[in-house]
């Protein structure tokens, strides 16, 4: 599925937009960010734990998939990739490659770990190439009362925005799957699909 993200650039898109907020009596931070992005040309990337599609960043790895041999030992090497330590884990690489329970355990570990690290690693800024659409407006915009800034894409950072897709399910992941990693921070459930969200990681 990642082989079809498309970025920005690749569509074509001369301008894409950032729906936010706007209130000089607001305990947020609304004046400083917009300040910084006019005057520094900085932006503020949102921490993905405060996302709120339940699926947004937040990558699951099913161990019912494991119950594939192939799959199980795909993940079992991918797993034993991302560790740190010497010869003295061996034990725990073996356990790994030849109990299945083990190996479920640790990739439940593993996706609650990996929680953590998405959120202390990368921030997300969201963009949209609509900048008429009511629901943004109403959501993100403090009820119309917020501002739209539009941002060239040619020949800037923008260009390499990625489109979000949607999905009526879940995205089934495996941790030996080159896509897992990137999927993980561009999929959302179809709920948002108005959005037409693209994002800068």
């Amino acid at each position: 599925m990642a082989a079809s993200m498309q970025v920005a650039g690749q569509l074509g898109l001369t301008s894409l937009y950032h729906y936010q907020d706007f209130n000089l009596r607001s305990a947020d931070d609304h004046v400083r960010r917009l300040t910084d992005i006019l005057k520094n040309n900085r932006i503020w990337c949102s921490n993905p734990a405060s996302f709120n599609d339940p699926w947004d960043c937040k990558p699951y790895f099913d161990p019912s998939l494991l119950d594939d041999p192939q799959a199980r030992a795909a993940t079992a090497e991918a797993l034993i990739s991302t560790r740190t330590g010497g010869a003295e884990l061996n034990h725990i690489d073996e356990r790994l490659r030849m109990s299945p329970d083990f190996l479920k355990g640790a990739i439940q570990e593993f996706s609650t770990h990996l929680l953590g690290f998405i959120a202390s690693r990368w921030g997300v800024y969201c963009l949209s190439p609509d900048p008429c659409l009511t629901l943004m407006w109403s959501h993100y915009a403090r009820d119309h009362k917020g501002v739209c800034l539009e941002f060239a894409v040619q020949n800037t950072k923008f260009l390499l925005a990625v489109k979000v897709q949607y999905q009526k399910e879940y995205p089934t992941l495996l941790l030996h799957d080159p896509d897992a990693r990137a999927l993980m921070l561009v999929v959302k459930s179809d709920d948002w699909e108005y959005e037409q969200e693209f994002r800068l990681i």
